[in-house]
């Protein structure tokens, strides 16, 4: 209705004010800026693994014996033990072996890497004093597996994680030793396979990174992993089992993708411009030479030039024919 209304709209209705006839105020409300994420504090991991690791020897020979491996390597291993949180701590290192962060394994076997953390490798100051095959394999208690019968051993932090802290690791490595990725044998029912998925992929990208050819493979015996291997083994000398090991590994070898690099130049300097009609000659003279040439010339140089000044050059030829 138009009595009382204070306006009339577009669409033909009338405005009424309900209240008793106080002036609205608009509430302002204070601008509350969105809170960034929380950062985890910085961390001593070398500290806190030391002081977990610290009076750990009867933590370790319990996971010992539950693991099935040796107490000896778990210490190598700067194995610890927390009795507040009642987990057992993994330390995980970079390439250059510093802990960077540190997997907690709880007594119901699920493990979770301390909060602020980074997905590190797991492996003893001295994995590489000894000579063979370097063995790349998922987790600290196959480390700890293979670490017990005396090879030479690096745990990755999964199937497919770990690939540049590998490369930073394993550059320098005597180009003798050959490098093979273990995968598990944990084929699901749907045919996906990640222990060997993750195995291959993992291979591939190590031989390009290091510039060196990396083999792959399962565990030898139809065995899920190191460590159940190794439990699945009679009671032999630790020199037997690992030759059993390395004997049963089925290895197949991914090389590196082709790359050239050109020699570094012997002759005497040649000014760009003498260069450019030395390659355009060539490039005439191959005319009546069918084959296979190669120009390794800088980038630069002249090249594209040179090609089309051959080119111009054939064409007119066979028009002065």
């Amino acid at each position: 209705m138009e009595e009382g209304s204070l306006l009339q709209n577009g669409g033909g209705q009338f405005l009424h004010r309900l209240d008793d006839g106080r002036p609205l105020v608009p509430v302002s409300r204070p601008f509350r800026p969105t809170t960034p994420p929380k950062r985890a504090p910085a961390r001593d991991w070398p500290a806190i693994a030391d002081r977990l690791a610290r009076n750990a020897d009867e933590a370790r020979t319990d996971l010992a014996a539950e693991l099935g491996v040796s107490a000896a390597a778990l210490g190598d291993l700067n194995v610890g033990w927390d009795p507040g949180g009642r987990f057992r701590s993994f330390p995980e290192r970079d390439g250059d072996g510093q802990v960077i962060g540190i997997n907690a394994r709880h007594a119901d076997g699920s493990k979770k890497r301390l909060y602020g953390g980074q997905s590190g490798l797991t492996y003893a100051d001295g994995w590489d004093t000894g000579s063979g095959l370097i063995l790349l394999v998922e987790g600290g208690s196959d480390t700890a597996a293979l670490m017990t019968i005396g090879l030479s051993v690096v745990g990755r932090p999964s199937n497919r994680a770990g690939v540049q802290l590998l490369i930073d690791l394993l550059y320098e490595a005597d180009i003798d030793r050959e490098i093979v990725v273990i995968g598990e044998r944990d084929e699901k029912d749907d045919g996906r396979w990640p222990g060997r998925d993750g195995a291959i992929s993992t291979a591939e990208q190590l031989a390009e990174g290091l510039e060196r050819p990396v083999a792959w493979s399962l565990c030898p015996d139809g065995a899920k992993d190191a460590r159940s291997w190794l439990g699945s083994m009679p009671t032999l000398p630790m020199a037997r089992l690992a030759a059993l090991f390395v004997e049963g590994l089925e290895m197949e070898t991914v090389d590196p993708p082709f790359t050239y690099s050109a020699p570094p130049p012997d002759g005497p300097a040649v000014e760009i411009e003498d260069w450019r009609e030395h390659m355009l000659q060539a490039r005439i003279r191959s005319l009546t030479r069918p084959g296979y040439y190669f120009d390794g010339s800088a980038t630069g140089s002249g090249k594209t030039y040179a090609d089309f000044s051959a080119l111009k050059f054939a064409i007119g030829q066979e028009g002065a024919a």
